[in-house]
């Protein structure tokens, strides 16, 4: 009996996260379109949480350094209790918009560079 609960933990979980998934990209497209919501905040968070459900996608996102560094941060997630997960969930949607805007100003920065040698 106890294996029975254990995979139907197992399946709710996993349904779980892919209606996240779904809902993050849905939001991440939208965001994408429109000005007012962050479109890469969602892309990134459902790459998260589809990394954690395929190694074969983990694997292929830690290819990249800064993705890296979020899913290290991220492990151990489901461990917590649910105040923590919402402050992680929080403090790392807050490192996300940052590391964005610093991106951005990065690149923008490259292109004011590149027009001043013009």
């Amino acid at each position: 009996m106890p294996s029975e609960t254990r995979t139907l933990d197992n399946v709710t979980t996993k349904l779980i996260a892919c209606a996240v998934i779904v809902a993050c990209l849905a939001l991440g497209l939208v965001g994408l379109l429109v000005p007012l919501i962050p479109g890469l905040l969602f892309l990134v968070i459902a790459a998260a949480v589809a990394a954690k459900l395929s190694p074969a996608f983990e694997s292929t996102l830690r290819r990249n350094a800064t993705l890296a560094g979020y899913l290290d941060r991220t492990d151990g997630f489901v461990e917590l209790p649910l105040g923590k997960k919402i402050q992680v969930a929080c403090l790392l949607c807050v490192k996300m918009l940052i590391d964005g805007v610093a991106l951005l100003v990065s690149g923008v920065m490259k292109l004011v560079k590149a027009a001043e040698r013009a």
